[in-house]
This record gives structure tokens, sequence and C-alpha cells, in this order.
């Protein structure tokens, strides 16, 4: 059996599903336009990853650079 935590994963997932194919469903939402949301929002989270593995490195190096 899976675990608690797992399973409260699953669980939210599946709603998030859920949630937008009733929203695609109910509101004559455009399959078209729920994809390129998915590609904006996947665009905007590889920005925002980037930029912070930007500054991680920059921490990092100006962290090495203090300690030599």
């Amino acid at each position: 059996m899976a675990s608690k935590r797992r399973r409260s994963f699953i669980t939210s997932v599946l709603a998030c599903i859920a949630f937008i194919a009733a929203a695609i469903w109910s509101w004559d939402l455009p399959v078209a336009d729920v994809l390129s949301y998915l590609v904006l929002m996947l665009v905007f989270l590889a920005v925002i990853v980037a930029v912070a593995f930007g500054f991680g490195a920059l921490l990092n190096w100006l962290r090495n650079r203090r300690n030599k």
C-alpha cells in the first residue's frame, strides 16, 4: 500500500486534472487554449528555475571567492 504522503500527492494531481477537465467541458474552453497556457506556464517555470540556478551559482562563486 502506498504511504499517506504519496496518496495525498496522487489525490491532489487527480483533483487538478479533474478541475481542468471540468473547465474544458463545462465552460467549452478550447483545448488549444489550455495547451497554450500550459506551454506558457512551462516557459515561465523554466525561466524561474534558470534564474534561481544562476543566483545559486553566483552565491556559490562569491562564497568560494571569499574563503580563499
